[in-house]
């Protein structure tokens, strides 16, 4: 085939430590190409240039039909505080409500220094103007407009970059901030203004503020970098379609994106859990817990038959109110740096080595140890080189950070000190894994585990053992899954209002009314980024709660008027309320509280297959003398190109491939199915 007739889908995920490319071509549906190169976190788009710009090279710039591209670039602007000057619009008498927050400490209840919600705005930048809807959206005081420009020019004198208005009841009736937003724009058309009742137009007032404050905090950088991704693009392949992964799994338009870039937070992570939810549903095995271990963070998600949602959640102290998969995010990676504390605490993470300087062993100036010059101690990477000799790495710089870092203070020998930083590390990440499962109320044993990530698979038996899960199914290029799991994502619009109500036929009534309302909406916004209405699929959903419930639970319901009744929907939500919280109160009454609709739309889901295989070869290993959790060990190492289908191993072993290194601990067995995929399961040991 000329690779002028190639049509090709990318998908790139740029992590704090790696940039991953995964390539696949449409007509075979083959992966024809993983990468991984150093991310530049103070120049992201230059890595993005210069990797397209090789594809062109190599391939011609008709080639490429979609780019797929996630990264964690607004949530490392959220982490690091470098979003823009922001200033707060919001109904005279309620310039507090961002201030106060919620008094609640969480589990910091007893902490008396607790520094409470982190604040993007401080008080000084917050105006109020005289305005005032009811409850029902009736307007009891008009909107002033003079008053409006006087607050807006104070706030442009503190040099704000980016303005969130957000008035009382706006959810109900957004005349007064479309109105507002009209009047600002039209003096000052280069400020970025965020509405609540656009970014989040649901109750709860300090929710809302506190995500329209986050919208336009992170909106001027964001647009910026989306911008400058799509222009990138269009340079280097005209006819291609830049699309951004977002928090809820789907994708999104990068003009789209621009205006809502608070849906971009967990753009990385979700891929990989929408990859997971793949992999098993291919493998027979729909319980799972994904676990992605890259260079700064393990992120964690269980998917017990599907996905799991959340509609409200936290970055650091700060609330968040957008749709996102349920992921759950540990400072723990293969840069997590090792110190000694308080004298003979060994601590890894949360601080990371990041790119640059990187673990010790990568030669780029670093001298702290981290995980990754742990296991290049222990012998489980190789000593020499990473990704597949691309990365030449130098063992005797791991050993020395570790010896004076670690093993010097704790009077221990360098492959003790390593193996202590590798034990505490598993700790940590076990300790996040229960509170997904054990805490709520679900077995790990009756899951798989899908590691992922460069170092998913290389601590994945460390992990399993721990939390007593006895399967793990490792995917092929597992260093470039959340890169993957971006080529099947779909496109995807979500659309939120609030009707507090009893259920009852009348308001279900006026529910689906409200909520065809809402579908007409969100098929419009994908309709806009190019798929026809044939191609759209709309989901309603409903927020419900017994009365007097604190916080409600997400139900889809069926749009099908014979399934639409009542007893239907209070059954799926009874369901819900007892897997969530294990009980469920039949005679209590059921209310409403939002009404959602999804729309989804297909790029057209490529017929995955697998390349030629590698024979019924028996390959021959190399052997090297490995630390393992229960002493040390003469491990076989494979390459994993050369295990076929069919092909057995037992722990310890090593296998090696261009984006990870799986470390199987002895106990464990490893089969190789008829996808590529490594099999794991653990053997009891004969008493």
């Amino acid at each position: 085939m000329e690779p002028s007739s190639v049509r090709h889908r990318i998908g790139i995920d740029v992590g704090g430590t790696f940039t991953d490319v995964t390539v696949l071509d449409e007509h075979t549906g083959q992966i024809r190409e993983v990468r991984k190169v150093p991310s530049n976190p103070a120049a992201p788009l230059e890595v993005l240039d210069g990797v397209l710009a090789d594809m062109r090279e190599r391939w011609g710039a008709g080639t490429l039909s979609y780019l797929l591209h996630g990264s964690t670039h607004a949530l490392n602007t959220v982490l690091e505080e470098k979003g823009a000057r922001t200033g707060l619009l919001t109904t005279r008498g309620f310039r507090d409500v961002y201030e106060i927050a919620r008094q609640w400490k969480g589990h910091e209840v007893f902490n008396i220094f607790y520094p409470g919600a982190t604040r993007f705005v401080p008080r000084r930048r917050v105006a109020e103007v005289p305005e005032r809807l009811d409850k029902s959206g009736d307007v009891m005081e008009p909107l002033d407009l003079d008053a409006v420009d006087e607050a807006v020019a104070g706030l442009m004198e503190q040099g704000i970059d980016a303005l969130a208005v957000a008035f009382l009841f706006s959810y109900v009736n957004p005349a007064h901030e479309r109105l507002a937003a009209e009047h600002i724009r039209s003096r000052y058309p280069d400020l970025f203004v965020s509405l609540s009742s656009a970014v989040n137009p649901v109750w709860r007032e300090y929710e809302r503020t506190a995500t329209t404050v986050l919208n336009a905090y992170l909106g001027p950088r964001m647009e910026q970098y989306f911008a400058g991704m799509e222009e990138t693009v269009l340079r280097h392949f005209p006819r291609a379609h830049a699309f951004l992964m977002k928090s809820n799994g789907g994708i999104g338009a990068p003009r789209a994106m621009a205006r809502f870039p608070v849906q971009t937070l967990m753009s990385g992570p979700v891929a990989g859990v929408v990859a997971a939810h793949e992999l098993g549903a291919r493998t027979g095995a729909p319980r799972l817990i994904s676990l992605d271990i890259g260079g700064t963070s393990s992120d964690m998600s269980l998917i017990p038959g599907k996905p799991l949602f959340r509609t409200e959640w936290q970055i650091g102290r700060h609330p968040v109110r957008v749709d996102s998969v349920e992921v759950e995010s540990l400072g723990a990676g293969g840069g997590s740096l090792a110190q000694v504390r308080y004298g003979r605490v060994l601590q890894v993470g949360p601080q990371s080595a990041g790119a640059v300087p990187g673990p010790a062993c990568y030669m780029r100036g670093g001298d702290q140890p981290t995980l990754t010059d742990a296991l290049v101690q222990l012998r489980h990477l190789n000593p020499r080189v990473l990704l597949q000799g691309e990365m030449p790495i130098d063992a005797e710089l791991s050993a020395d950070a570790i010896r004076r870092v670690v093993a010097e203070p704790l009077g221990m020998s360098e492959d003790d000190a390593a193996l202590g930083i590798l034990r505490v590390l598993v700790a940590n990440i076990v300790s996040s894994m229960r509170t997904i499962t054990i805490e709520r109320g679900f077995n790990p044993a009756d899951f798989v585990l899908a590691p992922f990530g460069g170092m998913g698979p290389t601590l994945a038996t460390a992990v399993a053992s721990s939390l007593g899960i006895g399967r793990i199914l490792i995917p092929e290029d597992p260093g470039n899954f959340s890169a993957f799991g971006m080529l099947l994502s779909d496109l995807r619009s979500d659309a939120v209002t609030t009707r507090v109500v009893a259920l009852t036929p009348d308001s279900l009534k006026d529910a689906v009314a409200a909520l065809r309302d809402l579908e007409d909406g969100v098929q419009r916004e994908l309709a806009s980024q190019g798929p026809s209405e044939d191609q759209i699929r709309v989901d309603w959903l409903l927020d419900m709660r017994y009365r007097e419930q604190a916080y409600e639970l997400t139900v889809p319901i069926a749009k099908d008027p014979a399934k639409l009744n009542i007893d239907e929907i209070c059954e799926r939500f009874g369901q819900a309320h007892e897997q969530r919280y294990g009980h469920r109160a039949d005679d209590e009454v059921v209310e409403v509280v939002n009404l959602r609709a999804s729309a989804y739309a297909s790029l057209g889901k490529p017929e995955l297959s697998r390349g030629p295989d590698a024979g019924t070869r028996q390959p021959t290993p190399e052997r090297r003398r490995a630390v393992m959790l229960d002493g040390e060990h003469d491990v076989p190492v494979f390459r994993r190109d050369e295990l076929a289908p069919g092909a057995v191993l037992s722990g310890p072993v090593i296998v090696e491939e261009k984006t990870s290194t799986t470390v199987m601990e002895p106990g464990w067995e490893l089969r190789v199915d008829g996808e590529g995929n490594m099999d794991l399961a653990n053997v009891p040991r004969p008493q």
